[in-house]
């Protein structure tokens, strides 16, 4: 019996408060499976109601050699993988790990077709789950971020990340970011979320649809607007403060050069 007909192809489910994240990254030897590149690592944390619940990692033995430059990214040696398993040996663990989960990955459109390919590439059929992208929702929810790498948003959120670009710990630490953002889409008010659904924006694989099932759970939450915001022509915005003047000695700006170098001389 192939792996074909041993497996049925999931349907896509709409996401829910009981929904399993599968938080993916992988490390391969290129970019493109159909030119020959192979995973040669990969790590899995499943998330769910806001907590981790369950961590899977392996090295995989490409049956090819390391390019130096991912060997020194990544750490990876030839001979760390010689005597780990093949792909092959380990795609239907793999496959019912991720089948009825949403994939998550930091840049999920390099890992989910990725891991796709390779599972076809070995007989299985691809996996017909949603998949959403890390990158994306910080850039959305954490919009004053200086950086969207991964290890630069673990350090903005202090989140340990000991092993960047080691597949099993990039895949906790984009786990606790999704916990994370996660937190903070819940804490968006209900006009905002329904802004964001409104908009209908095109975001990587099923991206859009976070909004859309965070809405549903803002507005079961039913919390009142907090005090510092309000709302106008369907936004929510933040209220100005005003300033106390507590100095009532009145000022009158240097404007020639020479009053301004007198008055700044030790700005200069």
């Amino acid at each position: 019996m192939t792996p074909q007909s041993k497996f049925v192809m999931n349907l896509v489910k709409r996401m829910d408060a009981n929904t399993i994240y599968a938080v993916v990254d992988i490390e391969t030897t290129g970019t493109n499976v159909a030119e020959g590149s192979r995973i040669i690592q990969f790590g899995c944390v499943l998330v769910q109601n806001g907590a981790i619940i369950n961590q899977f990692a392996t090295d995989v033995n490409p049956q090819t050699t390391i390019p130096e430059g991912i060997q020194a990214l990544t750490g990876i040696s030839n001979a760390q993988v010689k005597k780990a398993p093949l792909f092959d040996d380990i795609a239907g663990t793999i496959y019912s790990l991720l089948a009825d989960t949403v994939f998550v990955a930091h840049n999920v459109n390099f890992d989910f077709p990725f891991v796709n390919a390779e599972l076809e590439r070995v007989g299985y059929p691809p996996l017909s789950i949603q998949a959403i992208d890390s990158v994306t929702l910080s850039q959305i929810l954490l919009p004053t971020v200086p950086s969207y790498r991964l290890h630069d948003l673990s350090q903005y959120l202090n989140i340990t990340h000991e092993h960047p670009h080691s597949a099993d710990d990039d895949a906790l630490v984009t786990a606790k970011l999704l916990i994370v953002l996660f937190e903070r889409m819940q804490q968006l008010p209900i006009v905002t979320l329904q802004q964001m659904v409104a908009q209908d924006a095109e975001l990587p694989q099923s991206t859009a649809e976070v909004f859309k099932w965070g809405l549903q759970v803002v507005k079961k939450q039913r919390q009142p607007l907090p005090d510092y915001l309000y709302v106008s022509n369907g936004l929510a915005l933040r209220k100005t403060t005003q300033l106390a003047v507590t100095d009532d000695h009145q000022y009158t700006y240097p404007r020639t050069k020479k009053n301004k170098l007198k008055t700044l001389s030790k700005a200069f």
